[in-house]
């Protein structure tokens, strides 16, 4: 990453740190010295930025986090443009609320990452926690827009309340995955857990690595999904995710409910051949 502001964690963190405003574009305006002023929480003791990180360069709308932040919440979230890379794992709400740019997290992340989410893309090399891609508490919608891509497993309600975008799952979820979806699509590649999409309206579940799908939905047909192909290819082109041929054009069941409302949603369940 050229001419990036680079934050490095001065020492491992034992406790909480909430961040407010680390964003690559809230950043970009901003010289070293200022960055090193902004305000982090340690419960409910305010500290500077410069406390927690050292910060090298400045005014740069890419930024480097280095270091184990697994302890720092609240990284990203709501971002509107530029690039930030997390070189470890991540707390939780990484990214919640961004609505443009690209966070790349090279470890793990927390729970709620990606939470609200309206754009930009959210990439995590990692696992990720409960509720990634889905709504705040108490919202009526989950992410509205954009891009999340876990390259390991999420846990439970992975999606819940999503209303557009996609959410790309390299290996297992939780339960309650795409929960209430009411838009969008959710792709999982490993097993999908305890009952998936109900209460679903709209919506699509490709279920790669196995399903039981809930018997609110009804057998509709095998065939081949063209929008299926597409999504795959687009997350193997600009991801780099390791999606098989076989997958890319197979055969998929498909499943229309959830039968307790308008009954539009579907789970698409690949059949190995």
């Amino acid at each position: 990453m050229p001419d990036a502001t680079t934050l490095m964690l001065r020492s491992p963190l034992t406790q909480l740190i909430e961040s407010d405003g680390l964003t690559a574009d809230r950043l970009a305006g901003l010289s070293a010295l200022e960055i090193g002023r902004l305000p982090v929480w340690s419960g409910r003791q305010r500290l500077p930025l410069g406390d927690v990180f050292d910060v090298r360069g400045g005014r740069s709308a890419h930024v480097r986090i280095a270091g184990d932040v697994g302890h720092v919440a609240g990284i990203g979230a709501g971002m509107t443009s530029g690039e930030l890379v997390i070189e470890g794992d991540a707390g939780a709400s990484v990214g919640a609320g961004m609505s443009g740019g690209r966070i790349e997290v090279l470890g793990s992340v927390g729970d709620d990452a990606g939470q609200a989410m309206t754009g930009g893309s959210l990439v995590v090399r990692g696992s990720a926690g409960n509720r990634v891609g889905a709504g705040a508490p108490g919202a009526s919608r989950g992410m509205t827009g954009g891009e999340i891509v876990v390259a390991g497993s999420v846990g439970a309600e992975a999606g819940a309340r999503m209303r557009r975008g996609l959410l790309f799952v390299n290996r297992d979820a939780g339960d309650h995955v795409a929960r209430t979806i009411i838009a969008g699509t959710v792709i999982v590649l490993g097993r999908t857990g305890r009952e998936p999409a109900l209460g679903s309206k709209r919506g699509t579940l490709v279920a790669v690595g196995g399903v039981d799908v809930p018997v609110t939905y009804r057998y509709a047909c095998t065939y081949e999904p063209p929008h299926v192909r597409v999504a795959f290819v687009h997350i193997r082109r600009r991801y780099g995710m390791t999606i098989g041929p076989e997958v890319v054009a197979g055969r998929y069941r498909r499943y229309c409910g959830d039968a307790g409302t308008v009954g539009k949603g579907e789970i698409l369940e690949w059949i190995s051949t």
